[in-house]
């Protein structure tokens, strides 16, 4: 298909099908990429997601006191729960977006499951934010790239993110009239995820269906950014001696406690 122009002098080509997911992130901040999971392991992995949600509940003294600090709904550092989210994260779509936008050296940040109850009330991310919260500065480049699992389908009546396309680009947070006109939500069958700018400012929507709305947020950061919760501490060494997972799991960008530690390291690479 020819797009005609004019006075045009630079041009962008895309590399393959997954340099426009790339320039949508770049562009829009947000894209979806389409399912490739099979049925019965999206099945398997609702089955996990639901046991550790209550077992962090038992584990935290109850769903009710969860709740009281706004985390009834989250399941944190699944992978560590259950080896088979790990899959999830690495989804090799999602890799090569983060290779060709973070560069070489890309940490996951975090892994959290959330979920949206039928409840017709605000869900407890229903609040606009970025994923890199409290930051008011934009970068010529992402500091860091979100990656929403939709382990059920997100609609519109089941309380769909909300984005503000392109808020990326802008350091203040919009106006409530330029919010209003124009955020938006975006559909995604279950399986697909919905990769976007960290720093792009988005939402949780109302459930206003019957049923639970699941979803695996996986935050990928340059690696002078601190993880939520320190995998290689709650890991303990699981996956340490894959290089690459190494890497990713934060096993190299965790602090050294001492000097003796950090030369210790560096004298392990040379």
């Amino acid at each position: 298909m020819s797009n005609a122009s004019y006075g045009i002098k630079e041009k962008r080509v895309d590399k393959d099908a997954l340099d426009v997911h790339v320039q949508e992130i770049q562009i829009l901040g947000h894209t979806v990429l389409e399912p490739v999971v099979s049925p019965d392991q999206l099945t398997a992995w609702r089955h996990s997601f639901d046991r550790i949600l209550e077992q962090q509940a038992t584990e935290n003294g109850g769903a009710d006191a969860l709740r009281r600090i706004g985390e009834a709904d989250t399941a944190r550092a699944l992978l560590a729960y259950d080896g088979s989210f790990l899959d999830v994260a690495t989804d090799s779509r999602v890799m090569e977006i983060c290779k060709r936008l973070l560069g070489d050296y890309f940490i996951l940040m975090l892994q959290n499951g959330v979920v949206n109850q039928p409840t017709q009330q605000p869900h407890h991310q229903a609040a606009y934010h970025r994923d890199l919260p409290y930051q008011h500065f934009i970068s010529s480049r992402p500091l860091a790239l979100s990656a929403v699992f939709c382990l059920d389908a997100f609609e519109a009546d089941n309380g769909a993110t909300m984005f503000i396309s392109g808020s990326h680009k802008t350091e203040a947070f919009p106006s409530d009239d330029y919010v209003e006109k124009m955020q938006h939500s975006i559909s995604a069958p279950a399986g697909s995820i919905i990769m976007f700018d960290s720093m792009l400012f988005h939402r949780g929507g109302i459930n206003r269906s019957h049923a639970v709305r699941r979803a695996i947020n996986n935050v990928f950061v340059l690696p002078f950014v601190k993880q939520q919760i320190v995998l290689p501490a709650l890991l303990n060494g699981k996956w340490s001696n894959d290089p690459w997972l190494a890497r990713l799991l934060g096993y190299e960008s965790d602090p050294s406690r001492s000097p003796a530690e950090f030369r210790a390291r560096r004298a392990s690479r040379s």
